[in-house]
């Protein structure tokens, strides 16, 4: 996937963010779907992997990402992720209470129902594979170039970016930790589901990133 820049390592929507070529139209319509449809759900899909999961270091595993999630407790942020992506929303002109009742867009529609489905009808494994060697591990590299862009085309300060700037670290973490209790845990007759679950998280996410145009009204 990486070989063929199918990751989010490389994105046509990150390059535009390190030129600054996203009109403030486009940066909030793509801001405000990624969190719909992504980063507002998080939690709630971490938590049905812990409900179903039986493998004790995978458990713990989870158990560290979602006090991370909620807590910002592994960063040492003192603040949910929620909140802290409300504050970049804030930064970049969308009031909070605007990004937490917008609409979803077909894209996010289509990551919010695909992240649930998965929860609600694979093993665990399948499930926390797609999420975190689909998404999670490639975040660090990603989001280093948002970052970038942020700062040097929007003008966002630290605060502004924090929610990016916090994921380079954590979700290294995260990405390498349910690695390894993944990999233990997957049975060699699941093997090819998994890989196809990574295969299509990582295909809904950069659709999801894709979409930076609001609609026409």
């Amino acid at each position: 996937l990486e070989r063929n820049n199918r990751t989010l390592k490389s994105h046509p929507t990150i390059d535009k963010l390190e030129r600054g070529e996203l009109s403030p139209e486009q940066l909030k319509h793509w801001a405000t779907q990624l969190y719909i449809g992504n980063k507002g759900h998080n939690a709630n899909i971490l938590g049905l992997i812990y409900a179903k999961c039986d493998d004790f270091n995978a458990r713990r595993a989870i158990v560290e990402n979602l006090l991370e999630e909620e807590l910002g407790r592994q960063s040492g942020v003192g603040r949910s992720h929620m909140e802290l992506y409300l504050e970049f929303g804030e930064s970049i002109g969308i009031p909070r209470e605007e990004l937490l009742h917008a609409r979803m867009s077909p894209d996010a529609t289509a990551m919010v129902h695909w992240m649930y489905w998965l929860a609600d009808s694979k093993p665990w494994y399948v499930t926390l594979a797609g999420i975190s060697l689909g998404s999670e591990l490639f975040n660090p590299d990603a989001y280093v170039r948002v970052v970038e862009g942020l700062r040097a085309h929007y003008k966002l300060n630290d605060d502004g970016v924090r929610f990016f700037s916090v994921h380079i670290e954590v979700d290294k973490e995260h990405g390498d930790s349910s690695a390894g209790s993944i990999f233990r845990a997957i049975p060699e007759s699941a093997a090819a589901e998994t890989l196809w679950a990574v295969e299509m998280h990582i295909e809904f996410m950069r659709r999801l990133w894709a979409d930076i145009d609001p609609p026409i009204v």
